[in-house]
C-alpha cells in the first residue's frame, strides 16, 4: 500500500535542522537524499518521519521546501507556517519584562565600565568647550562581565523551562560591529569639526580622526550645539544632550567589551544613523543604515528561531505530559485491577471454605445419623437375643 505525501510542517519541523546553513542551499534530489539517510540513525523525529511516510516522499517534500528557502529564511517558514511560531500572551507579556529588565542592566553595565574612566573630558564645563585635553583617553579597554542572569525563567507543569530571551548575539560580533560604528562616526564627526570647529581642532592639535574619540566629541557638540542644523535637530525627535549620551553609550560599550541586548544594539546602531544625518554626511548615514539593516534582520531571525525552538519545546512537553498523564492513569488501573482481582480471589477463596465448612458439616451429619442407626440395629438385636434366651430358658423348666 502507497504512503501518503507527509505534512509540509511535519518535515518542516523534522528537518530544521538537517538542513541549516549551507546544507539550506542543496536543490539536486541526489544530494538531499544523502543528507536525509545520513541523519535516520541520528535524529529519533526523522526515522519515525521516514518510516510513516517513505524515504521518497520525505525527500520531495523537502527538495519543494529547499525550494522555496524556507529552511534558508525563518521569516518564509514564519510566513508559510504560522502557527509554528505562535507565541502565547504570557510569553509576550514575559519577554516585554525580560526586555525592560535587560535594558536596566544594560544601562547599569555600562555605567559601571565607565566609573573611573572617563578622564577631563567627563568633567568638562559645559561653559568652556576649547579646554578639550589633547589626545584619546588613557584607559585600558578591559573586558566588562556582568552579574546579570542572561535568561528569565517560567515554569510549565513541573518542569522550569529557562526562556531564550532576551535576545543577544554572541559578544565577539557585537564588538567588532561597535568597533565598526564608533570608528566610522569619529571619521564623520572630525570631518563635521575640520569644518564647521577648525578653531578648536588647530588648538588642540586633533589633525586625524584617531586623534579624537567619540566621547570626547559628544562632549564638544554638546558645548557647540549651535553649529549645527536647527531643522535637523528638531527633526530628530528628541534632546541633541540625549542622543549625545547614548552615543557616550555606544562608546564606552565598545571600548569596556560590555555585552548588551540585541535591542540595546540596535539603538546604538539606530541613534549612530541620526548622529550622521546631523553631521550631514551621507556617506556615514548611508554606511550605517545598512549596518542597521543587516542587524536588524539576523536578530529578527534569532528571536523567530527562539520562537519556533520554544514552541517546539512546548509542543513535545505536552505530548510528554499527555503520555505521562496516560501512564498514571495506567498505573491507577493496575492498582485498581489488583485490588479488583484480589477481592475476587478472597471471595471464591471465602466460597470454597464455605464449600468445605458446608462438606464438614453433611459428612458429620451422616456419621450421627449412621451411627445412631447401628446403635439402634444392636439393640434391637440384644432385645431379640434376650427374648430368645428368656423362652428358652422357660421351656427347659417346664421339661
Amino acid at each position: 500500500m502507497a504512503k501518503n505525501r507527509p505534512d509540509e510542517r511535519l518535515v518542516y519541523l523534522a528537518l530544521k535542522n538537517v538542513f541549516k546553513g549551507p546544507d539550506a542551499e542543496l536543490r539536486a534530489s541526489g544530494k538531499i537524499r544523502k543528507r536525509i539517510q545520513k541523519h535516520l540513525d541520528k535524529d529519533v523525529e526523522v526515522r519515525a518521519l521516514v518510516a510513516e511516510h517513505n524515504l521518497d516522499n520525505v525527500c520531495n517534500t523537502a527538495k519543494a521546501l529547499l525550494q522555496d528557502d524556507i529552511f534558508a529564511s525563518t521569516l518564509r517558514a514564519k510566513i508559510r507556517f504560522p502557527e509554528v511560531f505562535d507565541v502565547s500572551p504570557a510569553q509576550s507579556a514575559e519577554r516585554v519584562a525580560s526586555e525592560a529588565e535587560a535594558a536596566r542592566s544594560d544601562s547599569d553595565a555600562i555605567r559601571g565600565a565607565a566609573e573611573g574612566h572617563q578622564g577631563t573630558w567627563a568633567v568638562l564645563e559645559l561653559n568652556e568647550p576649547e579646554s578639550a585635553q589633547k589626545g584619546k583617553g588613557k584607559e585600558p579597554a578591559s573586558q566588562v562581565s556582568t552579574t546579570r542572569p542572561q535568561t528569565r525563567s517560567f515554569t510549565r507543569a513541573s518542569l522550569s523551562v529557562p526562556s531564550l530571551y532576551p535576545v543577544y548575539i554572541p559578544l565577539q560580533t557585537q564588538h567588532r560591529l561597535l568597533v565598526k560604528v564608533q570608528a566610522t562616526l569619529e571619521d564623520a564627526c572630525y570631518a563635521f569639526g575640520h569644518k564647521m570647529m577648525d578653531g578648536i581642532l588647530l588648538k588642540e592639535g586633533w589633525d586625524c580622526p584617531e586623534s579624537v574619540e567619540l566621547n570626547i566629541w559628544a562632549w564638544v557638540f554638546r558645548c557647540n550645539e549651535d553649529k549645527f542644523d536647527a531643522e535637523k535637530l528638531v527633526e530628530l525627535g528628541k534632546p541633541f544632550p540625549e542622543l549625545l549620551d547614548s552615543i557616550v553609550q555606544l562608546r564606552h560599550t565598545a571600548v569596556h567589551r560590555v555585552r548588551v541586548s540585541a535591542n540595546k544594539l540596535q539603538q546604538f546602531i539606530a541613534e549612530a544613523e541620526s548622529l550622521a544625518i546631523i553631521l550631514d554626511n551621507n556617506t556615514c548615514a548611508r554606511l550605517l543604515s545598512r549596518l542597521r539593516q543587516e542587524a536588524q534582520q539576523v536578530i529578527d531571525d534569532l528571536g523567530r528561531n527562539k520562537d519556533l525552538l520554544e514552541s517546539m519545546l512546548k509542543k513535545k512537553l505536552q505530548e510528554i505530559d499527555a503520555q505521562r498523564r496516560e501512564l498514571d492513569r495506567v498505573e491507577c488501573q493496575l492498582v485498581e485491577d489488583m485490588l479488583r482481582e484480589d477481592k475476587e480471589y478472597q471471595t471464591l477463596a471465602s466460597a470454597n471454605l464455605e464449600q468445605a465448612v458446608a462438606a464438614a458439616t453433611t459428612i458429620q451429619q451422616k456419621a450421627s445419623t449412621s451411627e445412631h442407626d447401628t446403635s439402634s440395629e444392636t439393640e434391637v438385636e440384644v432385645e431379640s437375643f434376650e427374648q430368645a434366651s428368656f423362652v428358652q430358658n422357660g421351656e427347659s423348666a417346664s421339661s
